[in-house]
């Protein structure tokens, strides 16, 4: 099938690019309204008791509700009490637009959102609009105008005003987010660029793969501006989606582009003839060449491409058991970035090939050729070759000496990093995944230290009258009183109420995300409702970290089954063998430990924390189940890209250790060049200004040094020579099932010819399908790794 999708392409080459162009230029266009319409939120657990009580709370408070909090503050020697100061703050909100502000509250009508020395002091802003875009819209619109270098503004000397809450923090988001991707291209673009001519050892193929990975990118940000039409998109897909697009689309790129290349000097393309003389009928062979090169190019790398597209997919399809829409709307962009990248990959690419041909070799850098190679006499356009057992081959050679020792040794490695993570502690996403210094941070961070009656880390206690009434006050004292006595609560408060509703602010001593508090509101969750009272519900940050957690904690195994699920059936049709598949899991959460270990061991203990200027702390609990599904469908890649030529090398009738040394010297290359690339793409995004995304970033990068160097190059290799002939076997009904079903059955026939070649070359002899495109076991192409 693909060689005759392989055939389609080369004849509607154009049309195939024209299209992809215009699919480009119109997601381009949508994705720059993209960062409007995305959520802030989707981090709370729907219909859990948290998320029942905050909107129970809002509901009572009515109009003491706020979206946002202006936080004003002056130097040392000056008071917000003084009147002068005061008209000139009221004069300022009383001139917000009346469209985009249902009401604003001051310091002047809530004395708690006063500090005790009068130097800081905070506006309630609530508007008019719910819905996130126009919300976040309407807020900058407002922040201009309470903004502009205080001072100056207000007519007071040395004030300032600093913006906090959670559209504020949403607006700043935004701001960090376009900043952090601009940032990530402008990094990232130029030395790949500079690695793929080495990898290429030429400008022309090495542009190819950037190309891919451009489509993926705009593919990807229009694939997340069609979902936010139908369902609440993360702030932080933004970032995550755009990494998977770029990097699998560039190591997609390079695994195609080098398979073609290898065809078209020295595999089917070569087969294809030679020259005549006759400039027609040499004209004509060059594109018969093409033509024998790309199909093979299609049946073997492309198909695997598909094949790992299909388990990166399936592998972040585990996202979507969470109730999340973080985790949700993440694991559906990643779903639909994955497919774009191999979907330009099959298409996109073969078509910028066909137009290429020959000239995918043009512009060729010095040390394109090495000295000493011996062109192959197939024409000029023969490329060079050399006969060498080197770099991984070497490596796997060594490993089959002592497969049992290095095993252990990787193994015992690999947990050992993986401790750190056995101690790992949980928070929600708040102000802090902000740059330090950013003013909505410091504004949180002021409210937080001087004006706690104002801070969002209280938790809310919403008490729920029966039959429609309100509950008594008396009862309702004594409920407060309760809840003050729990350990780890500390002052608790009446906040309002409205009908049957009557909401308690109560104070957690210490950190509002750290063990105790947890603890603290599960106590709280257990008291007895008093007399008159038909429900109490506990919400605020803390409590909605609880559901978190819970939420997590309940949906993990599922996630763990559709991981584990899907790549072992993959993997078994892709090989037709049941023990292969139990293996790649097995490694591949091996390779996961390593890296949640790490992450815990810098971000929470603090290590190394000053090179990546932010701060030592809990780790977001979305993160290790987002790190999972994506890190765990990119290892199975890279496995999936090494077994296939094992497989072929052992059923071309090598011993099972010798299979291991072939296929490891024809990929280790090739997948070490493949990780380098994704690593550029994954650095640039862990210099995130977002905590989060240099979290994740720093966490994916540590994962793929391990996995295609450690686990790919060491662990895998012995463990196959442990296993010997005994990996690739299946019971004979599952063997025929796979025959039947094999992701990458027998070669399709040649398509077509183009109009125009001079006639059906020779069938091409290729390895078997689903390899990655390295060259031949004694050969190596020149500019590659």
């Amino acid at each position: 099938m693909l060689a005759r999708w392989a055939g389609l392409v080369v004849r509607r080459r154009w049309w195939i690019l024209s299209v992809a162009a215009a699919l480009a230029v119109l997601a381009g266009v949508a994705s720059t309204t993209l960062t409007s319409r995305l959520d802030q939120g989707g981090y709370d657990v729907p219909g859990s008791e948290s998320v029942r009580a905050n909107a129970a709370a809002a509901k009572a408070l009515g109009d003491h509700g706020v979206d946002a909090l202006a936080v004003y503050t002056v130097p040392a020697g000056q008071s917000l009490r003084d009147p002068a100061t005061v008209r000139a703050v009221q004069r300022k909100v009383a001139g917000l637009p009346a469209a985009k502000v249902a009401g604003a509250t001051g310091w002047w009508q809530q004395p708690a959102q006063l500090s005790r020395d009068g130097r800081t002091a905070a506006v309630g802003i609530r508007l008019r609009v719910t819905g996130q875009g126009d919300q976040l819209a309407d807020w900058e619109a407002v922040q201009r105008e309470l903004d502009g270098k205080a001072g100056a503004t207000y007519g007071v000397r040395g004030l300032t005003v600093r913006f906090s809450g959670a559209t504020a923090m949403g607006v700043a988001v935004n701001a960090q987010t376009e900043s952090d991707l601009k940032r990530a291209e402008l990094v990232s673009f130029p030395v790949l660029m500079v690695l793929l001519v080495v990898v290429f050892g030429g400008l022309v193929a090495a542009c190819l793969p950037l190309v891919v990975g451009g489509i993926g990118i705009v593919g990807a940000l229009g694939v997340l501006w069609v979902l936010s039409a139908f369902t609440d998109v993360s702030v932080f897909a933004m970032n995550i989606v755009t990494l998977l697009g770029l990097g699998l689309a560039i190591d997609y790129g390079l695994f195609m582009v080098s398979r073609f290349r290898e065809e078209l000097h020295t595999g089917a393309g070569a087969a294809a003839g030679g020259r005549s003389g006759d400039k027609d009928a040499d004209r004509n062979a060059d594109r018969e060449r093409v033509r024998a090169a790309l199909a093979v190019a299609m049946r073997t790398s492309g198909r695997t491409v598909l094949v790992s597209g299909l388990t990166v997919a399936a592998a972040l399809s585990g996202l979507l058991v969470f109730p999340q829409g973080m985790l949700r709307s993440i694991g559906l962009g990643g779903i639909a970035a994955v497919v774009v990248a191999a979907l330009t990959a099959v298409t996109v690419l073969p078509a910028l090939l066909a137009v290429l041909g020959y000239r995918v070799d043009a512009l060729a850098v010095p040390w394109g050729r090495r000295a000493g190679d011996r062109p192959r006499p197939t024409g000029r356009h023969a490329r060079p070759a050399v006969r060498t057992e080197r770099g991984w081959g070497r490596v796997g050679r060594a490993v089959m000496r002592q497969p049992a020792l290095v095993a252990v040794v990787v193994i015992g490695a690999l947990l050992l990093a993986g401790t750190p993570f056995l101690r790992a502690e949980y928070a929600e996403v708040d102000a802090s995944v902000l740059p330090k210094g950013n003013p909505v941070r410091t504004a949180t961070e002021q409210v937080r230290d001087r004006l706690p009656a104002a801070s969002t880390d209280a938790a809310q206690v919403v008490l729920v009258g029966t039959d429609g009434r309100a509950p008594g006050q008396q009862a309702v004292r004594e409920f407060a009183a309760d809840v003050s006595a729990v350990p780890g609560m500390g002052q608790v408060a009446p906040l309002g109420g409205k009908g049957d509703r009557v909401v308690l602010a109560a104070q957690v001593d210490g950190d509002p995300q750290g063990e105790a508090a947890q603890a603290a509101v599960r106590k709280v969750r257990d008291l007895a409702p008093p007399a008159g009272v038909d429900e109490v519900l506990v919400g605020g940050p803390t409590a909605s970290l609880v559901d978190t957690l819970q939420a997590i904690g309940d949906r993990l195994p599922w996630m763990l089954a559709v991981l584990a699920g899907a790549v072992l059936v993959l993997l078994f049709l892709a090989f037709g063998s049941v023990v292969v598949p139990v293996k790649a899991v097995v490694l591949s959460a091996l390779s996961l430990t390593a890296s949640f270990g790490a992450v815990v061991w810098i971000f929470q203990d603090g290590h190394l924390i000053g090179l990546l200027n932010t701060e030592a702390g809990p780790i977001d609990a979305s993160i290790p189940v987002l790190m999972l599904a994506v890190l765990f469908g990119l290892s199975t890649d890279y496995e999936l890209f090494l077994l296939s030529r094992i497989a072929e090398a052992y059923r071309a009738g090598a011993s099972a250790k010798e299979a291991v040394v072939i296929g490891l010297g024809r990929t280790g290359g090739l997948i070490s060049a493949a990780a380098l690339l994704l690593a550029v793409v994954v650095g640039a995004f862990a210099l995130s200004g977002l905590k989060f995304m240099k979290l994740i970033g720093l966490g994916m990068l540590i994962a793929i040094a391990v996995d295609a160097t450690i686990v790919r190059g060491l662990l895998v290799p012995a463990v196959l020579a442990l296993l010997g002939g005994a990996a690739w076997w299946a019971p004979r009904p599952l063997a025929r099932l796979a025959h039947r079903l094999a992701l990458e059955g027998p070669s399709d026939p040649d398509p077509d010819p183009e109009p125009g070649a001079a006639g059906r070359g020779p069938a091409p002899a290729s390895p078997a399908p689903g390899t990655e495109g390295e060259p031949e076991a004694d050969r190596e192409p020149a500019g590659t790794f």
